[in-house]
């Protein structure tokens, strides 16, 4: 008699759990990464150049390129939303900039954040977690960047 009702209340327990549980949201998540890892590569053109991207998702197609960029490579410190309350910059020292600070936006000129960004924070004299970019972003890129970076000081 102890074993079955120890039977029913794990089986009721059980079934309360599950219920609470909705496995759709990750479902569809892993459903769209996995199209996306599975689509057909695009081929050169004949030229060598790469074939306009076609999308069927407008959020896809209007994306940014140099917000992409700054998703890529800053946001991980300087978080999302320029502010650096990200996890990795809580766990820096120094801690990234707060790229939002108005009195920081104002003492720092373009030239200084095209230099920041190509060349690292020690070439400035800032910490070396800060990484040089210039290797990674051409410099219309990086033009794009310091404007993008400007846009958090308004």
């Amino acid at each position: 008699m102890k074993n079955i009702f120890i039977f029913i209340l794990t089986l009721s327990f059980g079934y309360g759990c599950l219920e609470q549980y909705d496995p759709s949201p990750e479902q569809r998540l892993f459903k769209q990464e996995s199209d996306h890892a599975n689509r057909v590569a695009p081929k050169l053109m004949e030229d060598g150049s790469l074939p306009a991207v076609e999308s069927d998702d407008e959020a896809v197609a209007d994306v940014d390129p140099i917000a992409q960029k700054y998703q890529t490579f800053c946001a991980s410190c300087h978080g999302a939303d320029g502010k650096a309350e990200s996890a990795a910059a809580a766990a820096m020292n120094p801690k990234p900039r707060n790229l939002t600070d108005k009195n920081w936006q104002a003492s720092v000129d373009d030239a200084h954040l095209t230099k920041v960004l190509k060349e690292g924070g020690t070439a400035v004299g800032l910490s070396g977690t800060m990484p040089a970019w210039g290797a990674m972003l051409n410099d219309s890129e990086i033009a794009g960047m310091v404007k993008f970076v400007r846009d958090f000081g308004k």
